[in-house]
């Protein structure tokens, strides 16, 4: 007990215990931050569902839509068939993890853009003819929004908060996430 009663030691130590509540305490805070931006991307700014992960799964739909005019006029086997499939996979797989999902979003456009051209020439008939033009223009719009999407402005100010102080410091020493903004 005589360690104790050293002053020194009873003030190194009480240092550590509050540096730790500060990094515990800032990790803590900051991980909230970082659900709350997590959820607009899942949920919307008002929790309604207008959300670049729906308008996501809502491309995911319209490429395997895509996918089903394509298999009426290309062989099984077709690479744009293929390709469609593996895109529509990668994004299911993705779920829940955003940097995957905007991976599995870029690569919805390129299955989209080249079973879109591959089917040009495919001798549709009117009626699948009209349904390819659309779903390809609704793919794009549903793109043309996430790029809008109120998640990106909550995801860049959260980053910023990170390369301030504290926050900084305590992403160097704990696990904080940075908010995925790769679009």
């Amino acid at each position: 007990m005589k360690l104790m009663e050293n002053k020194t030691v009873c003030i190194v130590i009480m240092i550590l215990f509050l540096l730790a509540g500060v990094l515990l305490g800032g990790y803590k805070g900051l991980s909230a931050q970082y659900r709350n931006v997590s959820d607009i991307f899942f949920t919307g700014e008002a929790g309604d569902g207008a959300c670049a992960a729906n308008d996501m799964a809502e491309r995911a739909s319209k490429l395997t839509n895509m996918k089903t005019i394509g298999a009426k006029y290309l062989q099984p086997k077709d690479s744009c068939l293929q390709e469609a499939v593996s895109a529509v996979s990668a994004y299911n797989s993705a779920e829940g993890d955003i940097p995957a999902m905007f991976q599995a979003n870029r690569i919805m456009d390129t299955a989209m853009e080249n079973l879109y051209r591959e089917l040009e020439d495919a001798g549709l008939s009117e009626k699948d003819e009209s349904y390819r033009q659309r779903l390809y223009a609704d793919f794009n719009s549903r793109n043309d929004t996430i790029s809008h999407d109120v998640y990106f402005g909550y995801a860049q100010t959260y980053n910023q908060i990170l390369t301030q102080f504290p926050a900084s410091l305590i992403q160097t020493i704990m696990p904080v996430k940075t908010a995925a903004i790769s679009y």
